[in-house]
């Protein structure tokens, strides 16, 4: 603001005057959190929505559950974004403070977020609360005993309360008789946020602390057997693969588990004509070519699997041996640089180019692992067998190969005209073979998308021969 301008003057006091109108939420204070100086933690109201008020008021206070935390897992130190912050809690307030010789034992995590939501709660389908019901209304009534998946304890939007009513914190009540300006731009659909807190369990390590090429091929087949799951019994997609939505779960005497959260991006499969297509949605260095392109291809569970290709690259390329990794300096000068640096037409040139044929991901990708690495081997395997099931699979034809459209027939015709040459007169202007030809242009991820459940069942096979190997021979070393 220049305020030697009456222009800008006027501004100025027109923001001086929304600033009082203003109560504590709308300037940034949140008052269902709260530290206490007595226990030397922190205190935050985390909202059931499947309990029912029990006076009938509609005061929130009975749909609000405290939980106690002292430490913080993942901080909002973005501008943009989500602004998800994530901290250890436990319900059971602490009879003593907090210190370093009576730490605050954590049963669960308290996840906070604004995420994109639809105005009418009952109707948001990309409601993560939901998504998590659901699967554990799933998991909870059928055998999984070999899934792990977050179960969700609490969770729904953020109330707070103003003239004696319970508000939704929303980022149209934040605004709503304050700033009309403000109102007007965030009021789009397309805008509008919502303040949800999601409590689950169990808590977990972030997938850096992988300890080992075979301990991660661990954590990755059992988030994979709970991906497809999900997918097939929930009809839930998740979307958003990535290293910060993986977690390592480890518990006194008993295997290292994989978990896999934030369902922020999920889509419920159930109702397909909303939102499948054309919609970049997750994290860009390991968002599928179909995902980056914003393709109207179908999305299926196989943008999923081309994802974890992507985790298994990067990570395997950097090293997973913390003493052998490699440093952001020496990443530069590979390939796989692009897909971590690049705005989303560089990112999806360089993975259509790296992933067209298998020579090239060979050169580019995989020839770039960390050799440094203790079993990088075994990833390094997992990473080829993935790509090959999913991009050159021996078992389809060659228009469900590669990155690039390509016409459906010519691979055979070519073979056919070079090796019996004598079935035709060459010079004949009526060439058998070319009638045959067919000029459409055929998309290999479309036709791909179509073989989606045979495709999915040879990938999750594969991954779970690799969790064996993985961990017969941790169990071998730990003998």
């Amino acid at each position: 603001m220049d305020v030697s301008t009456p222009k800008d003057r006027a501004a100025l006091i027109q923001l001086l005057v929304d600033w009082s109108l203003c109560d504590d939420s709308q300037l940034g204070r949140d008052p269902t959190m709260q530290y206490e100086p007595d226990l030397g933690c922190w205190r935050i109201e985390c909202p059931d929505d499947d309990a029912s008020a029990l006076d009938g008021s509609d005061s929130g206070d009975d749909r609000m559950k405290p939980y106690y935390f002292s430490s913080v897992i993942c901080q909002a130190d973005r501008l943009f974004g989500r602004h998800t912050r994530c901290f250890p809690a436990t319900d059971v307030r602490p009879t003593e403070g907090v210190s370093e010789a009576s730490p605050l034992m954590a049963t669960a995590v308290v996840k906070d977020a604004w995420a994109f939501s639809v105005r009418d709660a009952s109707n948001d389908d990309r409601d993560e609360v939901k998504s998590l019901k659901r699967i554990r209304a799933t998991f909870e009534s059928s055998s999984h005993d070999n899934i792990i998946y977050p179960r969700i304890v609490v969770g729904g939007r953020v109330k707070l309360k103003r003239g004696g009513r319970a508000v939704e914190d929303t980022t149209e009540a934040m605004y709503k008789g304050v700033c009309k300006r403000l109102l007007d731009i965030v009021a789009a659909d397309s805008l509008f946020r919502a303040h949800r807190r999601i409590v689950t369990s169990p808590i977990g390590q972030p997938l850096r602390k992988a300890k080992s090429a075979k301990e991660l091929i661990l954590v990755v087949g059992d988030v994979m057997r709970c991906h497809s799951a999900i997918v097939a019994e929930c009809k839930i997609l998740h979307r958003d693969i990535s290293d910060n939505n993986i977690l390592i779960v480890r518990r006194e005497g008993e295997p290292t588990r994989g978990l896999l959260i934030d369902f922020d991006c999920a889509l419920d499969l159930s109702k397909e004509r909303i939102g499948m297509r054309g919609k970049m949605t997750g994290t860009p260095p390991f968002m599928s070519i179909n995902n980056l392109d914003e393709s109207d291809v179908k999305r299926t569970s196989l943008d999923d699997w081309e994802s974890l290709i992507y985790l298994l690259c990067l990570i395997g390329t950097r090293g997973v041996d913390k003493g052998t990794r490699r440093s952001s300096k020496e990443l530069e000068k590979l390939p796989i640089r692009l897909w971590k640096s690049g705005d989303a037409k560089t990112i999806l040139y360089s993975k259509c180019r790296c992933l067209s044929n298998s020579a090239t991901f060979m050169e580019e990708i995989v020839s770039n692992f960390n050799s440094e690495d203790k079993d990088g081997d075994m990833l390094k395997k997992l990473a080829i067998y993935l790509y090959k099931t999913l991009f050159q699979n021996h078992y389809l034809g060659f228009e469900y190969h590669g990155t690039t459209k390509t016409t459906p027939n010519l691979h055979c015709l070519d073979v056919i005209a070079e090796n019996i040459p004598t079935m035709f007169d060459p010079f004949s202007f009526d060439n058998p073979l070319e009638s045959l030809r067919d000029t459409t242009l055929v998309d290999p991820f479309d036709m791909r998308a179509e073989k989606c459940d045979y495709i999915s069942r040879q990938l999750l096979a594969i991954t779970d021969m690799a969790w064996r190997r993985a961990k017969t021979i941790l169990s071998t070393d730990q003998q």
